[in-house]
């Protein structure tokens, strides 16, 4: 997806290019969601969430990433409910609010497993090792 690409290239680098491509992403993605509530609602609160968490609007980005998980989770798309959990954990670990983000990678974990991607489950299972500290019982989960 452009769009969420254009987020995550905008991590490492600022580029107007790649704010005209994420303003453009999500103008069409609501349009999209005008047509197709239950497929692309999620997409785009997500889209907001991560803008969101770049502007640095936390209560804004923390409300975004819960919509898009919900919407995600009531029309069945277990593997983007999974993608937004994860990336609400990284927003959350940027934020230093490393028990929340904990919770997120756990979902995220939770998410990738029943859609049966061993990559993701891996891959969140090491941001779960980098926070195990605030698991609950602080217990490592390798």
């Amino acid at each position: 997806m452009e769009g969420m690409n254009s987020f995550q290239l905008m991590k490492r680098t600022s580029n107007g290019k790649l704010r005209s491509i994420q303003r453009n992403a999500t103008f069409v993605l609501k349009n999209m969601a005008l047509l197709s509530s239950w497929n692309f609602t999620n997409k785009v609160h997500l889209l907001e969430a991560e803008q969101f968490s770049r502007q640095n609007h936390n209560s804004e980005a923390q409300a975004s990433y819960a919509a898009a998980i919900n919407s995600a989770r009531s029309s069945g798309f277990i593997h983007e409910q999974g993608l937004a959990c994860e990336l609400a954990g990284h927003h959350h670990k940027k934020i230093d609010d490393l028990r929340s983000a904990w919770s997120f990678f756990d979902q995220a974990k939770r998410c990738y497993t029943e859609w049966g991607s061993q990559m993701k489950v891996d891959s969140v299972t090491r941001q779960l090792d980098s926070l195990s500290d605030y698991a609950p019982g602080g217990q490592s989960l390798s």
